[in-house]
């Protein structure tokens, strides 16, 4: 059988040299069928034969032997299977090797074993200000809604304290915020934080010593001066110490499940049970961990004079809708063409629109995670899709309206007639707050009543029924005897009647 480089040898003679078929059978050593075959070009290299890999006799076995290792070291060694009983076990179960091969992978396996369980049970020498760093994630009700957030938690192994911030996402620029912010917190920064392999600080993983890290992180590093120590990849628990405070923060501060309506609020309670958390005994060293902290506290690496701003620039080009696209999430930006070239600076919070120099500010707008419902100008949204009804159903922003105005809106099939429902929810989100909104539609749809006029009436009657009920002014000019007088009418009944007589 012709090697591929005989093959592309043929290719050559007969397309590049022009030389016969004979001839090039001749020059590769291949019989005259053959070299016409592939210089003819009638070749398929899957169906070309392949060298099967020949099955180990150990193969379907591995398993067993390593489940039988395991198991023998929770017993005694001197009752633990040798490799001959081993060997035994598995003729049972059908294996046709011999006993010689069976020795070697025990002995291997046994080797392996023994180095991982030496790497599980090391236990590594802790030293004040050497923090370790996580993120979790939990559900809060904000503004009537369940929402994700996540809590960054720094920890320090040799005081065992910890201190958290919760972070509406766990982008780049939300947890350099967060980093900073704890740093503030706790009034300096740790000479060494171990990490995770977290795409906000790590670009490329190059070898188990090395990273490449990403431009934002790096100069956060360095205008921080800390050392950093990354954990091999799939090897969380070189970190174990921070990962179990952060299940400790979730079970004692987040559950039954927390309402958050001032993140900057949550966050000072959160510092302050931290602080209080502080008074226990450390579970090993039989001192508070408060009195260990002023240790760590005292190693820490002095902060900035200046604090790092911490943005992200990019440029971008709205798309035909006038929007941007930021972090999986789309941003309007009003009174910009589409098409336009806009400079976009990220900050965790907002995100300020430039013109492409960066001299002119077009907009300011608040990162999609840390608005609320009654925070969005919801008529300016649904406007844009009163000439595109078809496109409400993806709108990103109309999944977190109320559910009543979302299927005032989408149970239209008919395009004309959800072109219709969106202008009369746009006109009544411009001229109503959003809970008359909700109230008004519930009324149509109750009544199957969803042409505009109907929305008009039922806004307005809402409005009117929230109006507390007024009092009488004062008018001090009316003689009493008129204000309080009160006419019987009842002779205007007896006079229609005398005159219908």
């Amino acid at each position: 059988m012709l090697t591929v480089t005989q093959i592309d040898y043929i290719k050559h003679l007969s397309e590049n040299e022009g030389a016969s078929i004979s001839d090039i059978a001749s020059r590769v050593g291949c019989c005259w069928e053959t070299a016409k075959k592939y210089a003819d070009g009638n070749i398929d290299l899957q169906q070309r034969g392949r060298r099967r890999r020949k099955k180990s006799v150990m193969e379907g076995f591995e398993e067993e032997i390593v489940d039988i290792l395991v198991n023998d070291q929770r017993i005694p060694a001197k009752q633990r299977r040798t490799a001959k009983k081993i060997f035994e076990e598995l003729q049972e179960l059908g294996y046709q090797g011999s006993d010689r091969t069976v020795r070697e992978y025990v002995r291997k396996a046994k080797e392996k074993l023994r180095i991982q369980g030496q790497q599980q049970f090391i236990r590594l020498e802790q030293f004040p200000s050497e923090a370790q760093v996580d993120f979790g994630e939990f559900i809060a009700i904000n503004g009537g809604l369940e929402k994700t957030y996540y809590e960054l938690i720094m920890s320090f192994p040799y005081s065992n304290a910890q201190v958290c911030i919760v972070l509406p996402s766990e982008n780049a620029v939300c947890f350099l915020h967060g980093l900073q912010s704890l740093f503030h917190l706790i009034g300096g920064v740790p000479k060494v934080i171990r990490f995770d392999n977290l795409s906000a600080a790590v670009a490329k993983i190059l070898s188990e010593e090395n990273r490449s890290l990403t431009a934002m992180f790096k100069t956060f590093q360095w205008h921080y001066r800390f050392k950093t120590e990354f954990c091999n990849p799939g090897k969380g628990n070189e970190k174990g110490h921070v990962e179990t405070k952060v299940g400790y923060v979730r079970r004692n501060n987040f559950s039954p499940t927390p309402i958050i309506d001032n993140l900057d609020e949550f966050n000072n309670e959160q510092h302050k049970k931290m602080l209080k958390d502080r008074q226990r005994e450390h579970y090993a060293k039989k001192i508070s961990i408060e009195e260990l902290w002023e240790e760590d506290r005292n190693s820490l690496l002095a902060l900035p004079t200046t604090a790092l701003e911490l943005v992200r620039l990019h440029t971008k080009v709205l798309n035909k809708y006038g929007e941007i696209k930021v972090d999986e999430q789309f941003y309007r930006i009003p009174n910009v063409s589409p098409g336009k070239k806009v400079l976009v600076k990220e900050y965790w919070d907002r995100l300020e629109i430039l013109d492409a120099s960066g001299e002119k500010l077009f907009h300011i707008c608040p990162r999609v995670y840390l608005q609320k419902a009654e925070n969005i100008d919801w008529a300016a949204e649904l406007e844009i899709f009163i000439q595109r009804p078809r496109a409400a159903e993806r709108a990103v922003y109309l999944r977190a309206l109320p559910d009543s105005i979302k299927d005032y809106i989408l149970s239209a099939q008919d395009l004309k007639e959800r072109r219709q429902r969106i202008i009369g929810a746009v006109e009544i989100l411009r001229y109503h707050p959003l809970d008359i909104a909700v109230l008004a539609t519930e009324k149509a749809l109750e009544y199957d009543r969803t042409d505009i006029n109907s929305l008009r009436v039922f806004a307005a009657g809402q409005a009117n029924a929230q109006i507390p009920n007024l009092t009488p002014l004062d008018e001090p000019w009316t003689p009493d005897e008129v204000a309080r007088w009160k006419p019987d009418l009842t002779i205007y009944d007896s006079l229609g009647v005398a005159g219908h007589d």
